[in-house]
């Protein structure tokens, strides 16, 4: 009779297996959730080597129930596992633990405590197997929990992993580790929240409540690809995401299910991401969506038993419609599929639950579901970027048109609001033609502008609300407005005291001896100056005394541009005499 397995060239063999590093590391988080673990710690030991970190240990601890002596000595054996077959949690196979381990390390430690017992510890080494010296698990003896790891468990009882020999790391562990906070926020997400989107308590059979985890005393934030839920994540105060009407397809469980051919249920989600993070084609680049990692938002997370297995784009090719492929505007749209583990098959899942591929049919059925939603969330997305293409078209038709007429102030912002900002129509000159007005009113400006400048002028002065000019004039008015019938032009007097003032203040924080804080109290100083004049203006005004509006308005005008030049001369005088 002969051996299923030569057990040391096996080992090497499964060293093979299709993990990567994130995917090595969830198998030792899934033991810690389907233990009961309310806080999950995970500490790399690191050390630079020429140009990059190596990890010389990883530590998984959690304060789950831990294991008995039995179990413990099991723990590490390929193909066996406390919940093989069960498809009520996140496990299932029985291999996760030991294969996701030795491939990427050589020596694997394990301490489990039950509540009231003491710490136990066993272990395999590849080097040891290999030379003979190791030829069975050894049998769990008591031992401490080295110091270094000791702050990963909790006193009373849980589990320690502990990865060492580690010669499998194909990149920088600085890369790998901040790649796997996110990577543990994506997958986990639901545990991290206890419930699903229904409110709804997740795998009540080996849980009781949500999980917190650690990565070198970082916790990690739980990170949803459709942008909907975001309480515990890096930005709980944003807009949340339009979340689509849930869709669903009714697919018969696997053969050796728990009841074979019975419907099981998909759920397909989608969401629109908020307008403020996609106002022109190319925003998924900058660091307000990479930040919130809408840059890699470009496919689907597809979700067994509340339990990320999959995230990234799928071929579509074939079926119903267009959409072969995903593109960079599809990031623009969160897409999660939700399983159940009784329909494994149909979405081909890998027994190191890295991956999941929907079979052809029930992927043809998936794309005939989300195509629609698709369409009309990209047909959004492309408004809001035509929308806004046309703003910057013409905001930069006003900037070469700033250029030409070199206007002076750096007035553009606040024009820039005004014409962004939603008001009533005006009255006063609601019988003016803007088309007649405006025409006029550049033409006022010909000692300073030629003709090809005031054509330009009387452009602008069509395209916003409020356009400010600059003007020296003699008399009171601080600024003197002309209305063209909905648009208007502010002339500001120059000669006046209160722009003097303000202007030779903001023209002084550029020198070298400016005290800015001084600076800004006298402006600030000015700023209630003018509220004071008019409102001294105001009360000037006999209260039985009717007035046109014009009247009204032109002799607020001199009223106010009055009392301010008497405030702003007051004011000078009390420096001057505060000098001396």
């Amino acid at each position: 009779m002969a051996d299923f397995f030569e057990d040391k060239y096996a080992i090497q063999s499964l060293r093979e297996d299709d993990f990567d590093d994130l995917s090595a590391y969830g198998e030792a988080v899934d033991n810690a959730l389907q233990a009961d673990a309310s806080e999950i710690r995970i500490k790399f030991e690191t050390e630079k080597k020429g140009q990059r970190y190596d990890i010389k240990a990883l530590a998984f601890g959690d304060d789950g129930h831990g294991m008995d002596s039995d179990t413990l000595a099991k723990c590490l054996k390929v193909g066996w596992g406390s919940r093989m077959n069960s498809r009520t949690g996140i496990g299932r196979f029985g291999v996760g633990m030991i294969l996701g381990a030795i491939h990427e390390c050589k020596r694997v430690e394990v301490w489990s405590k039950q509540k009231g017992g003491k710490w136990l510890w066993t272990y395999i080494d590849l080097d040891e197997i290999e030379s003979d010296q190791l030829e069975s698990i050894p049998e769990p003896v008591e031992r401490k929990v080295p110091q270094q790891f000791e702050d990963l468990v909790d006193k009373e009882g849980g589990t320690l992993v502990v990865w060492r020999k580690y010669d499998r790391q194909l990149r920088d562990a600085e890369k790998i580790i901040e790649e796997f906070r996110v990577w543990l926020g994506r997958t986990y997400r639901y545990f991290i929240w206890g419930t699903d989107h229904k409110g709804n308590p997740i795998d009540t059979v080996h849980r009781t409540g949500p999980v917190r985890i650690w990565v070198d005393s970082s916790e990690v934030k739980a990170v949803d690809p459709l942008f909907v839920r975001l309480e515990k994540t890096d930005f709980p105060d944003d807009t949340p995401a339009e979340a689509y009407k849930d869709m669903q397809i009714d697919w018969k469980a696997d053969s050796n299910a728990e009841k074979p051919g019975a419907k099981s249920t998909i759920t397909i989600r989608m969401s629109l991401i908020p307008e403020e993070f996609r106002q022109r084609q190319g925003d998924g680049g900058n660091a307000k969506a990479t930040a919130r990692q809408f840059h890699t938002n470009e496919g689907i997370s597809i979700m067994r038993n509340h339990r990320e297995v999959f995230y990234g784009t799928m071929n579509w090719r074939g079926g119903i419609g267009g959409w072969p492929r995903f593109e960079n505007i599809d990031r623009w749209w969160g897409g999660e599929i939700l399983f159940d583990a009784d329909i494994d098959r149909a979405f081909t899942v890998k027994k190191i639950k890295r991956g999941a591929k929907p079979q052809t049919q029930l992927k043809l059925t998936i794309k005939e579901k989300m195509g629609p939603t698709r369409d009309t969330v990209l047909e959004k997305v492309r408004e809001v970027w035509k929308k806004n293409k046309a703003k910057d078209e013409d905001e930069k038709e006003k900037a070469e048109a700033e250029d030409l007429l070199q206007r002076s102030g750096n007035h553009q912002l606040a024009e820039k609001t005004a014409r962004n900002t939603p008001t009533p129509k005006s009255q006063l000159d609601k019988d003016k033609d803007i088309d007649v007005e405006a025409p006029k009113a550049a033409e006022s400006y010909s000692d300073t502008y030629d003709e090809q400048q005031r054509l330009r002028l009387e452009e602008l002065f069509k395209s916003q609300d409020f356009t400010i000019m600059h003007r020296d004039w003699n008399g009171p008015m601080f600024y003197d407005p002309t209305f063209l019938g909905g648009k208007a032009v502010l002339d500001y007097n120059m000669t006046h005291e209160f722009w003097a003032r303000v202007y030779g203040l903001v023209g002084g924080l550029d020198e070298e001896d400016c005290d800015t804080k001084q600076t800004a109290l006298e402006i600030k100083a000015m700023l209630d100056l003018l509220v004071m004049s008019n409102a001294k203006a105001e009360s000037m005004f006999q209260k039985d005394t009717e007035y046109t509006a014009m009247e009204f308005v032109e002799q607020m005008r001199q009223n106010w541009g009055l009392y301010l030049r008497s405030y702003v001369r007051n004011r000078m005088k009390e420096l001057n005499e505060d000098s001396d």
